[in-house]
């Protein structure tokens, strides 16, 4: 049976191993428009790299990276500006600008894109390089499946409001009814209320009702967000989780005997209320 590997040279596999399949190209870039033109028709990806082979330090130079989709080597002027990604620091550049690289020593990064679709790409000295230093540039070409371009997809991130670990500490609202609505302002601005509890040892069913106002609740003309039923003898608790349940105006509360928004009959002393808010 054939292998899946004999035909590596005739596809774009995405094969990290298919590296070997193709040799390093190479060229001395040192007067402005030196250039080397690697064709990539058949790789995925290319990795760049140089070396000053010259006698003298390098400090100046300008070498800009470009592709094209020509089928004539870009002869016809069809090239244009692609990006890379820096090796050891994945920042994305269209070429490098005056390198410090020492005398017979090399870049300390290399630059890696994708190439998929291109025909060719090229390196091309467009300002020339401090006199007797010499940019011996290697590319090598791979078949492994990469981004786009890697590394310069940007996915902003912003932030708004306070963020933080710490739980926020509520505060308490308690009390033991008296033989009224009980109509009270909890908190006279918008907040969050986590927890409620409420204790009847009265004989008969209450009603705790929570509006959302800034002051104490007209019982009978204001109309309630939450009733909640409490049975004679009864515990009821409700938990709204850690984010709470978001009253914009303010936190009220009262008790009535019916459960109709509307009624105004009052309860038992004795009702024991706890709540805890923000």
């Amino acid at each position: 049976m054939p292998s899946a590997f004999q035909n590596l040279e005739n596809s774009n596999a995405a094969l990290a191993a298919a590296v070997a399949a193709f040799s390093p190209s190479a060229g001395a870039l040192a007067a402005a428009n030196d250039a080397l033109v690697v064709e990539v028709s058949r790789a995925s990806n290319v990795v760049m790299h140089f070396k000053n082979t010259g006698g003298t330090a390098m400090a100046a130079g300008v070498f800009a990276f470009e592709g094209s989709i020509d089928s004539t080597n870009g002869t016809d002027g069809t090239w244009f500006q692609i990006f890379a990604a820096r090796s050891n620091s994945n920042t994305v550049e269209s070429g490098v600008t005056n390198p410090a690289v020492a005398a017979g020593a090399g870049a300390g990064n290399a630059w890696e894109t994708s190439v998929n679709a291109y025909k060719y790409i090229r390196i091309r000295c467009t300002t020339a390089v401090t006199a007797g230093s010499v940019a011996a540039w290697t590319v090598l070409r791979g078949l492994y499946a990469t981004e786009p371009a890697p590394a310069i997809q940007a996915h902003a991130v912003s932030q708004s409001g306070v963020f933080t670990t710490t739980p926020v500490t509520p505060t308490q609202y308690l009390l033991t009814t008296a033989a009224t609505t009980n109509a009270a302002v909890v908190k006279a601005s918008g907040g969050n209320l986590f927890e409620m509890s409420c204790f009847n040892p009265s004989a008969a069913a209450v009603f705790w009702k929570i509006y959302n106002k800034a002051t104490a609740p007209t019982v009978g003309t204001d109309v309630p967000i939450l009733t909640v039923p409490v049975a004679a003898g009864a515990l009821a608790q409700l938990q709204f989780g850690a984010v709470g349940k978001r009253l914009g105006t303010g936190i009220a509360s009262a008790l009535t005997a019916a459960a109709a928004a509307t009624d105004t009959a009052a309860i038992a002393a004795g009702i024991q209320l706890s709540a805890s808010y923000t």
